[in-house]
Order: structure tokens, then sequence, then C-alpha cells
């Protein structure tokens, strides 16, 4: 029985797989009349058929570097444009979101024989397909000989290695390094070794520029091309039109000196100017090429400059006087042609000759100079201003150039007669004559010279003795000079008047009349004056007159 049970059991179990077996073909199988291709389609669990399945994006992105322009020149600090290029790997799927790199960075990791300038630099995300310059800077050695170089370039950058339907995904982070070569190639370079002038703002004059072939093979038929700018001008020419300079061969490791004139403006400081050199020339194959362009810098030469000091006056209201002071040159040149010109900022003030020549003057020499200067009579007492400048010429010896203007101030004084006039008293009895003396003194702040003093006399009074001279009077020096003076018998006891003047010369040569001066005389009685003098006199007379009017009776009476 036992055998007989275990017997139907495995029959039945088997039955039942069978059933299962069946069942499941039927629900798994589409009929080949639906699909002509055949059943490996259906059976495939990666694809996307009836099922609904979506396989997930695998891949990654690829970059490369490149570098269009790999020739760099020694001393000089290059610019290298690299493209990084990504050309992307899809695995599975569609790849849209596995073949983008993102936050890609760019550094030259191993920079050889040069120096690096810059850091990494962020370019953003580059696409599958997609080319991104990054740019980075070298520093190129001056001794560095011509040749090939290899540098190292690191790109660093994150990705999706997976990405499925539903979002999920896989985000990777690496860097790669590639090789790039650098040339620096083996031809003529061209550097500016000195630029010398002694032309300084507001002039024109020669430069000189020193100019050296660094590089390795012949310049052949050399040009250049120099453009300044900044207030400075060469040969005439501007920055957008720069004048040619021919050159010449220059061989490799030697010099030449080029010749040009140059313009600087007046209104320039002082400092350096930068003049853009650009330089043509012909290769030992006789083809025509062009150098790297130069910047070099040119010093204008120092400005002359002048002061002013001490300046002093002797004006007053209505008088000529004198505006003096002195001049320092300061350098940095001898100047010998130089005028200094005086400008009043007043009316009142005249001056007939404003221009006042200087001597040779060395640096830090120091000269006088004076100008004669006439006050109005309607004139203010009071400050006035003046200006003064420097003409001179030019290092160069074409130009005029100016320095200043300088200002200071005089001050006119109230006007005050020249001489000063003083006495012991005029005193002269009626009828009588006396000689007095007068004490003069020169009230100007100048030498006066060859003074001529001149005596008037009005009724009852008269001179006989009515001039007076004095060669020199220096500022506040005195003199006497003496006259005389006489009164009529029947002159009024009381004062009188006398009027004086006075022609001199001043210092400054010009010949000038005083105005007229008045000075008191005192007439007093006589000592004899009673009236016994006059009755004698009279009666005296009328005898005399009976006496021959009694002689001519008896002549008449005879005849």
């Amino acid at each position: 029985m036992t055998d007989t049970r275990e017997t139907v059991v495995t029959i039945t179990m088997a039955a039942l797989m069978a059933l299962s077996l069946v069942a499941i073909g039927v629900a798994g199988t589409t009929p080949v009349a639906a699909n002509d291709a055949g059943g490996d389609e259906d059976l495939d669990m990666g694809s996307s058929g009836s099922s609904g399945y979506v396989p997930p994006d695998r891949g990654e992105p690829d970059l490369s570097v490149g570098l269009s322009d790999a020739e760099v020149m020694p001393g000089t600090i290059e610019s290298l444009e690299f493209d990084i290029q990504n050309d992307a790997t899809v695995t599975t799927g569609a790849g849209d979101g596995v073949t983008t790199a993102r936050g890609v960075t760019v550094e030259i990791d191993d920079s050889g024989p040069f120096e690096r300038e810059t850091g990494p630099v962020a370019i953003g995300p580059i696409q599958d397909g997609e080319s991104v310059p990054a740019t980075q800077q070298l520093a190129v050695p001056d001794d560095l000989e011509a040749g090939e170089y290899d540098i190292r370039v690191e790109v660093s950058y994150s990705y999706n290695s997976y990405m499925s339907s539903d979002g999920s995904h896989t985000r990777e982070q690496t860097t790669e390094t590639e090789t790039v070569t650098i040339e620096v190639p083996d031809e003529p370079r061209f550097e500016i070794t000195d630029v010398d002038t002694d032309v300084e703002p507001g002039a024109s004059g020669p430069a000189t520029l020193e100019v050296s072939n660094v590089g390795t093979e012949w310049a052949n038929e050399t040009r250049a091309s120099i453009a300044g700018g900044s207030g400075v001008t060469v040969d005439g020419g501007s920055a957008d039109a720069p004048v040619e300079e021919i050159i010449g061969d220059i061989a490799p490791n030697e010099s030449t000196t080029m010749l040009v004139d140059v313009a600087v403006a007046g209104e320039l400081s002082s400092g350096e100017r930068p003049l853009e050199i650009d330089f043509s020339y012909r290769d030992s194959g006789g083809v025509e090429r062009e150098g790297e362009s130069r910047t070099a810098s040119l010093t204008p030469g120092a400005e002359q400059s002048f002061a002013i000091g001490d300046v002093t006056d002797t004006l007053s209201v209505g008088y000529d006087g004198h505006i003096g002071g002195e001049i320092t040159n300061e350098g940095p040149r001898t100047i010998d042609d130089a005028v200094l010109v005086v400008e009043p900022m007043s009316e009142s003030l005249y001056i007939e000759d404003t221009r006042y020549a200087l001597p040779e003057l060395e640096p830090g020499e120091t000269t006088a100079f004076t100008y004669p200067t006439d006050v109005s009579g309607q004139a203010d007492a009071g400050p006035r201003q003046l200006q003064f400048s420097v003409e001179y010429t030019g290092s160069s010896g074409d130009a005029t150039l100016e320095d200043g203007p300088f200002t200071d101030r005089v001050t006119v004084d109230e006007r005050t007669d020249e001489f000063a006039l003083g006495d012991d008293g005029i005193i002269v009895e009626q009828g009588d004559r006396t000689e007095f003396e007068l004490e003069i003194t020169n009230q100007r702040e100048e030498t006066l010279s060859n003074i001529d003093a001149q005596l008037y006399t009005d009724s009852p009074l008269s001179t006989s003795n009515d001039e007076a001279f004095v060669p020199a009077l220096e500022p506040g020096e005195s003199t006497t000079i003496t006259f005389d003076v006489a009164a009529g018998a029947d002159a009024t006891t009381e004062y009188h008047p006398v009027e004086l003047d006075f022609q001199y010369d001043t210092e400054s040569g010009d010949t000038v009349v005083s105005d007229v001066y008045q000075h008191p005389v005192e007439v007093v009685a006589g000592e004899d004056d009673d009236s016994g003098g006059i009755t004698g006199t009279v009666v005296g007379l009328m005898a005399l007159l009976s006496i021959a009017g009694l002689g001519i009776g008896m002549w008449w009476r005879r005849t």
C-alpha cells in the first residue's frame, strides 16, 4: 500500500508540474503570425518591448586639450588659448544625461621652463561635441633658446556615469592630464634696450632708440613703425598713422641706433611715456614677416624751472619808481638767453619795457632785475599784484618755452615830495638884501643826481642869485644850497613867498622836473627907519633946487 500511495503522489505532482508549465507557456507566448520577425526580441529583457522597460543611460565625457597657436617669444608674458573639446562615449541608453562634463576647470600643472602667471580657470559645462576656450598665461624667460618644450595641462570636471529613467544617477569626479607642446621659434627677435632724449615738455627735438636683435636669425631690411601717445608725437606721425623708419639689416645679438624726432606736449607732467613699436623684416629666405610688437618708455627731459624772490619797490603816487627783485635758475640746464617778463595787474602802474634780458645763469645761480615803473597821479595808495614769467629756448634750440606765471605784490605809498626843505628862518629888511641857506633832503628811495634848484620871486621880493646845483643825493641824504633875496623899501613887513623847483635825474636815467615848492620869507622894518631920514632928504633936495633956480635967474638977467 505504501508503494502504491507513493506512486500516486508522484504521478499527481508530476501532473501538477506539467499543468503549470503549460499555463506559463500560454501566458508568455505571442502568436508567430503577430510578429513575423521572430520571438528573439520578445525574449530579450533588455528591450523596451511591450513590457515598458527603459534601459538606463551609461557613458562618460571624453575631454581633450588642443592649442592652435603654440609659439611663444622669450622675454614676454604669453596668453595661451587652449581648446577643450568633449567627445563623449555612450555605453547604454540615449546618453542624454551622461555625456556632459560639468564644472570644468583648466590649469597648467607642469609649466616646464616657463612660469605660470594664472591659476585654475573655470569654463563651465561642456556638452558632447562642444569646444570651449580656456586662457592661461605663461612667462617666457629672456634667455630661453629656440626649440620645443612640453607642458602638462590638468582638466578637472564631474559627470553622471549612470542615469535611470526615474532620475536616479551616479555622479563621478575626475581629473585628466594632457601634454601640450610649446614652441620657441628660430627667428629674429627685437628688443628696445635704450631710449634717450633731452626734449622737455613743450619742446621738440631728437631722441635715440637702441634696437637689438636678440633672436637667432638675421633680420634683413628691418623697418619699424613708432607710434607715440599721451602727448608724445614721433616724426610728426600719430597713433593711427605712425611714420615708418628704415633700420636695415641686424645680425643676431647685434644692436643698432635709430634717430627720431619727438615733440612733447607742454602740459605733460614728468614721468615715462609709452612708445608702441611694430617691426617688419625679411627672413633668410626673403619672405617678409612681422616681428613682435614692443613697448618702450620715453622719459622727457626735466622741465626747466626758475624762482622769483626778494621783490622790492620804490613806488609812490604820482612819481616814477622801481620794481626789483632776484631770479634764480633752479635747473637743470644752464640758460643763456632767458627773458623775464612782468605784467602789472593794475592800470595805475605803467612799465614801459616789460621784458628784462637775463644774463647767462647756471643751475643754482641768482641775478637781480629791476623795472622802471610809473605810478599814476590818480592812483590810490595800497598793494598791487604783478605777474612774472620766464621765456627761454628749449634744449633742442628750436622752441621758445615758458616757466610761470609767478605772482608777487608791491606796495604803492602815499604821495610824498622828492625833497624836504628846511632853514633857520629867512629874514630880510625893507630895502635890503640877504643871503640864506636851504637844507634839502632826498625823500625818494633812490639816488637823485644832477639836481638843479631854481628860485623864483615876485614883487616886492627879488633875487640876484636864483640857481643852485647839487651833484647827487642818496636816499635820506641832506645838503645845503644858497640863494639871496632882496625886499623893496616899501615892502610890507610880513611873510612873503618864494618858489622853487628842482630838475634832477633818476637812477633809470630819466630827467624829471619836480612840482613847485613854496617857502616863506619874512620882511621886517629896517634899523634906520625914522621921519628925519625922509624929511632931511626932501629938504636937501628943495635947497638944491632953490640954489639952482637963483643961478639960472641971474644968468638970464645978465643975458
